[in-house]
């Protein structure tokens, strides 16, 4: 068993004692026991976990997958922030197609959302092709509702989404 300190930078190992995918690093924060230690994370966010969970690593392999981190973390579409009820009333001839979009746009960005996270945890090959195509497919939505309400209020802005939002990125 290795002994640790405070300021040591670890890498999280999955059950079978490999690097946990896509690779997930920390810093020792605190010592609690020759067992339990608290780990600053990259997010800072802190958790105490036991010492069989990760091994020590060096200063270069930490930044190399901090950098790969913050290069993973891709900013999504967030909801329309509107009262739907005045922007009706300032275009009231197209109630049916704003409620409509409202609504799409609403459902697009909960399936990003929910994809784009279990792509970045499962991996993209191992999420089945049904569950692909929605994604893909409420991508191009969202784009498509967002171009709707910008035509109306250049106040909206137009959204891309990322090909891969938050999809791991592999380091060597």
């Amino acid at each position: 068993m290795a002994s640790y300190k405070v300021g040591d930078k670890v890498i999280i190992l999955d059950y079978s004692g490999k690097p946990v995918v896509p690779q997930v690093v920390a810093e020792i924060e605190d010592i609690v026991s020759p067992t339990k230690v608290r780990l600053h994370l990259p997010d800072n966010a802190c958790c105490y976990e036991y010492t069989d969970s990760f091994e020590k690593i060096d200063e270069e392999t930490y930044v190399k997958y901090l950098n790969a981190v913050r290069n993973r973390e891709q900013e999504l579409p967030m909801d329309l922030r509107m009262d739907i009820r005045k922007f009706i009333a300032d275009h009231p001839r197209l109630r049916r197609d704003i409620l409509r979009n409202y609504e799409l746009d609403k459902r697009y960005i909960s399936i990003i959302h929910a994809y784009a996270g279990r792509i970045s945890m499962y991996g993209r090959e191992n999420i089945p092709e049904k569950f692909l195509w929605e994604f893909e497919n409420a991508k191009e939505g969202l784009v498509e509702t967002r171009h709707f309400f910008h035509e109306l209020d250049p106040d909206i802005h137009e959204v891309k989404v990322p090909a891969d939002a938050n999809a791991p990125v592999e380091v060597d």
